[in-house]
């Protein structure tokens, strides 16, 4: 996953009190709380042709993901977002995702994680661009390398005409293959590879 497109294109469980922590994305004992937050988006969707970047920059692998996105507004006006994903992806050949060694082309396996936002100011905007609850199909990234994917898609700015304060505080994904190693890539440090 690259974390700068989830910013750059602008169930979990019920939430009469959702609280979402750092350890479901890969450790830590930061959390994010959205106390009595009332959902407003709740929408899944599929992302194809997502490339993944290594520690060196690299595309490593293609990912299929599937990710379930709710916003939710806040006692006092302000919102928060989670993403979670689940989903699959293929090696590139090349340079391994930790940059230890190599991988060949070909290797699956699964994915999952996601992101929480940081509690922001926003306004939701009049007529989103895209439906606010249900499935929305499929995008293609489009990608052509790690760090060039023009395709679009939905993000939790797409449901707003401004915000203002937000930030990821939590991301974390891992990979995981059968015989070539796991991958862990979150906001608190990456563990393992995957190679052969």
């Amino acid at each position: 996953m690259k974390i700068k497109h989830l910013l750059a294109t602008a169930g979990l469980m019920a939430v009469a009190a959702l609280t979402v922590t750092a350890v479901a994305f890969g450790g830590g004992n930061k959390s994010v709380v959205c106390h009595g937050g009332k959902s407003v988006v709740n929408v899944t969707y599929r992302l194809r042709n997502d490339y993944d970047s290594g520690v060196g920059g690299n595309a490593w692998a293609n990912d299929t993901v599937k990710r379930q996105l709710r916003v939710f507004k806040l006692k006092g006006g302000s919102y928060c977002a989670i993403a979670h994903d689940t989903g699959s992806f293929v090696t590139f050949a090349g340079t391994s995702p930790a940059g230890t060694s190599t991988v060949q082309a070909g290797i699956k396996g699964v994915l999952h994680g996601g992101y929480t936002t940081t509690v922001f100011s926003g306004t939701l905007a009049a007529k989103p661009q895209y439906k606010k609850h249900g499935n929305l199909g499929t995008f293609d990234l489009e990608c052509t390398d790690a760090n060039t994917c023009p395709g679009a898609y939905p993000s939790y700015s797409s449901y707003f005409s401004s915000t203002s304060g937000d930030d990821l505080a939590t991301w974390g994904w891992m990979y995981h293959t059968a015989k070539n190693g796991n991958w862990k890539n979150t906001y608190t440090g990456n563990a393992g590879d995957i190679k052969g």
